[in-house]
């Protein structure tokens, strides 16, 4: 790969980015409680819970684990976001409504 791309392209990531999950949507969708999650996973709960709500990012091998037991690629289930200013947001309130976050690595 070419040494320019790729600082181009880790330049673009030194932006603020967070971390989202579809962790609550995907449960729901198999019927899967919190706890039958976290049983499947190895945690407990209140991890679940955590990550759900955004407040703790998983570790690479717990992002896996559900993924596995949610049955979706790891990239879909979680995924980063940029951060949004607050005059900003309230700029691109209309245009929010995306249904995929955008792509951080175009692979050619």
């Amino acid at each position: 790969m070419n040494p320019r791309a790729v600082s181009t392209t880790l330049s673009a990531m030194d932006e603020a980015m967070e971390l989202r999950s579809r962790v609550r949507e995907l449960r729901e969708r198999l019927g899967l409680r919190q706890a039958d999650l976290a049983k499947e996973t190895g945690v407990t709960r209140q991890t679940i819970i955590a990550i759900e709500k955004g407040r703790l990012n998983p570790s690479i091998v717990l992002a896996l684990r559900i993924a596995r037991v949610l049955r979706e690629p790891v990239d879909y289930v979680f995924y980063l976001e940029r951060e949004r200013d607050e005059e900003e947001g309230e700029h691109d309130a209309e245009s929010s409504d995306r249904s995929e976050p955008p792509a951080l690595f175009d692979f050619v």
